[in-house]
């Protein structure tokens, strides 16, 4: 309390000029501090939906208050909490929002008892190119995506069938791009979703009406997928040499590099092959006849023809008649094969692997009597002959290292311009400096604070205080005497600690001047405290 007495005593003796300038310090002090909070503590806001229609903008608006959850809302989108983002996004998707500025399956939430045919398929046309849109616009480097689809109408002739065809554009967002397979994606995905529709009637356009679809080409989707098959393989091989050789010299002084040569001709042979000495009965047939006939017999001539006259039996001559037949058919022996060619084969394969060789740390010599306290120097020790060709067996047997096809594999030692070190991973500082920034300033604005406002006042309170030009006292031996009494007893418990006093030649009663500023010097709370209880009784 005396010293909070003390610096009210002081502080109304200051100048009016001294007083405000240090209450202006305060006020810019306790200001900057504010500020530096408010602005620490600030929720920064990021995107969630932007160039919505007016519909979604206010159903949106509409749900974000219902889950009291703070926005912004911009010239073309609105902003939330960064860190509510996803979760919103997830909320907003559950109940359906945004819906897009077309129509989805929901058409037929409400039914139409009194719709026509036409109307029904006009809808079902609508509600089918909405959600393609929908679908489209949900991928990450598109904003907008509109979907057209022309869908004939089913006709009992094949001859008039017609195809259904469909166009898509999509806005892109800025700085993305689709890649070709996205785009293969696309086409596939609107070409899976109508039935008839196939890839080829599709188109696709950009905001600028640039055509992002190509016609295809099964010679150069081919050769595409040939390119891409031959790099896996040779990547496979690769690692298996890789993997192989990592372990004895170690897995960053070992490099190879794989070239195939596939064969991606498509062959097809059919072969007949007969066997002449082979045979097979493949029927038999049996056939005998027996005949048995009776020569003309009578006597020849007229009269034995005449009408009326009865004809005279002659006896007459029997033959017979044998016949036999065996037929047998024969199954030639033959063989029919129809060979496809393999699609994609290895035709020769060929490997180079270079191999680092040994480091040793370079021996000092015998005389040297200093130590050397440098990092040893490293020298340089070439693979022998030996060890490169137990490794081009390795690499072999790994790759499948096949002499008749063709296949080379060299390995080469030679040394390498370091081991190369991994990058460390780029960071962001300017980023990092901020975030940084806007945590330490106000710890460091407030330590500044303490330091060149706070300090000063405080060592100006801790200062002893010099006495101040007093008019000169009558004697008053009856108060001094007064006083050291009371001082004699306080120092009576200090004495009894083994505090060093001032020397009494007589009880209660203090004689050397030395010993007054000593005592002074030591106790400067109690000296003042006799000052000023001098002044207030001169006052009085």
């Amino acid at each position: 309390m005396a010293d909070i007495k003390l610096l009210i005593e002081k502080v109304k003796n200051w100048p009016d000029k001294k007083k405000a300038v240090m209450a202006g310090f305060v006020v810019l002090g306790l200001a900057a501090i504010i500020v530096i909070f408010a602005w620490s503590q600030k929720v920064p806001y990021q995107v969630l939906f932007s160039n919505l229609a007016d519909e979604d903008a206010g159903k949106i608006v509409a749900k974000l208050k219902d889950l009291k959850v703070p926005y912004k809302v911009t010239q073309n989108s609105i902003m939330v909490p960064q860190e509510k983002v996803h979760e919103l996004r997830i909320q907003l998707a559950t109940a359906g929002l945004p819906q897009g500025t077309g129509v989805g399956f929901e058409i037929f939430d409400k039914p139409d008892f009194q719709a026509t045919d036409f109307v029904q398929k006009l809808n079902y046309r609508r509600a089918l190119e909405g959600e393609l849109a929908r679908t489209i616009a949900s991928l990450e480097e598109i904003d907008k995506a509109k979907v057209h689809l022309a869908i004939p109408e089913k006709s009992l002739f094949v001859k008039d069938k017609e195809l259904p065809t469909a166009s898509i554009v999509v806005n892109l967002k800025q700085k993305k791009a689709l890649t070709q397979e996205q785009i293969q994606g696309i086409v596939h995905l609107v070409s899976s979703s109508v039935e008839g529709l196939i890839p080829n009637n599709i188109t696709v356009l950009n905001s600028q009406g640039e055509l992002l679809t190509r016609p295809t080409d099964e010679l150069i989707g081919l050769t595409a997928t040939q390119l891409e098959y031959q790099r896996k393989i040779e990547k496979e091989l690769q690692q298996r040499i890789g993997e192989i050789l990592g372990p004895v010299v170690g897995r960053e002084k070992v490099k190879a590099r794989v070239s195939l040569e596939l064969d991606f001709a498509k062959t097809e042979k059919t072969e007949e092959k007969f066997d002449p000495e082979g045979s097979v009965v493949r029927s038999e047939q049996s056939m005998k006849e027996k005949s048995v006939t009776t020569g003309p017999g009578g006597i020849p001539g007229v009269q034995s023809n005449l009408p009326g006259k009865t004809p005279l039996q002659g006896a007459g001559m029997q033959t017979s008649t044998q016949k036999q037949s065996e037929t047998t058919n024969y199954e030639i022996s033959k063989v029919v094969s129809h060979v496809t060619g393999p699609y994609g084969s290895v035709k020769r394969i060929s490997a180079a692997v270079l191999v680092d060789g040994i480091y040793k740390e370079k021996t000092a010599p015998k005389d040297a009597k200093k130590k050397d306290t440098t990092a040893p120097e490293q020298v340089y020790v070439p693979r022998t002959d030996v060890e490169l060709k137990q490794y081009g067996d390795l690499v072999k047997k790994a790759i499948g290292y096949t002499e008749k096809r063709g296949d080379e594999v060299t390995v080469i030692n030679m040394p390498f311009g370091g081991i190369p070190k991994e990058e460390p991973e780029k960071r962001d500082y300017v980023k990092d400096s901020v975030m940084l920034a806007k945590y330490l300033a106000p710890v460091l604005l407030a330590l500044l604070f303490i330091i060149f406002v706070v300090r000063p006042i405080m060592k100006s309170l801790t200062e002893p205080p010099q006495a101040p030009d007093l008019p000169k006292l009558k004697p008053m031996p009856e108060l001094i005497e007064k006083q050291a009494k009371q001082s004699q007893k306080q120092l009576e418990p200090e004495r009894e600690r083994d505090v060093s006093m001032p020397p009494e030649e007589e009880p209660g009663i203090l004689q050397d001047l030395n010993d007054w500023a000593k005592w002074v010097q030591d106790n400067p709370n109690q000296a003042s405290q006799i000052v000023r209880e001098w002044m207030e009784h001169e006052e009085a």
